[in-house]
């Protein structure tokens, strides 16, 4: 039986959860559960290894009704999902008037 997205994400976090501020990042694992939980119902995907550039412009697309601190979060976590996942560059920042939500200075 294939594991599910929500356990993915729970087994790659497990470590990162950890180590440093223990509250933040488990607000980040739990914002990157449910952001990655939209993105394999929405488009159909079984493994977190599926979630594109695409999928997370979406993701971003449906989800303008939150507060820019918010999405300034789930950005934070996409990073740390292309980090786990080894992706080269960073993922996909939302398009927003305005200031820019994520620091792109930081690796």
């Amino acid at each position: 039986m294939p594991i599910s997205v929500d356990d993915q994400i729970h087994q790659l976090s497990h470590k990162y959860v950890r180590h440093g501020g223990k509250r933040n990042r488990r607000q980040q694992a739990r914002r990157l559960a449910s952001a990655c939980d939209w993105i394999a119902k929405n488009h159909g995907i079984n493994r977190i290894e599926q979630i594109g550039k695409r999928q997370v412009i979406d993701f971003y697309r449906n989800h303008r009704h939150l507060a820019q601190r918010t999405i300034m979060g789930y950005c934070y976590a996409f990073r740390e999902l292309w980090e786990w996942l080894g992706r080269p560059g960073l993922p996909p920042e939302p398009q927003h008037t305005g200031n820019v939500l994520c620091d792109t200075s930081q690796p």
